[in-house]
């Protein structure tokens, strides 16, 4: 999906600039428009979740964040969008959400709720 936005600014940019000699104003408006599209490009291709023991570590261009595996109290997954989404709530209520097309989804949602089970039967 990154890869198609990315594209898709690249082919604006290109298309603008071929043959119409645009004014300053038509970059102005031009501009937001594109870069909207190559941060939500470089959005969806810098997201990173990993667990590391009990550490659940969530690294994205806005944040780096670290949650407890141990802390879980319910793991859902949900139809959105023409894909699933996994939805952990934790002890505290705090909320952690991620998408199916990351790599090893399935494996992910399968080794948190295994060790919240764990956690659960202790």
């Amino acid at each position: 999906m990154a890869y198609l936005e990315i594209a898709a600014a690249l082919a604006m940019l290109v298309a603008l600039y071929v043959g119409t000699e645009p004014k300053w104003w038509g970059w102005l408006l031009f501009a937001p428009l594109f870069l909207y599209i190559v941060a939500r490009a470089v959005h969806t291709y810098r997201y990173s979740l990993t667990i590391d023991g009990d550490r659940i570590t969530v690294v994205d261009l806005n944040k780096h964040d670290q949650y407890l595996v141990s802390e879980i109290a319910a793991i859902n997954v949900w139809p959105a969008k023409g894909e699933r989404v996994a939805v952990i709530t934790f002890d505290d209520r705090k909320k952690l959400s991620f998408p199916s097309h990351l790599d090893g989804f399935d494996e992910l949602v399968e080794s948190l709720m295994e060790q919240s089970r764990s956690k659960l039967q202790t």
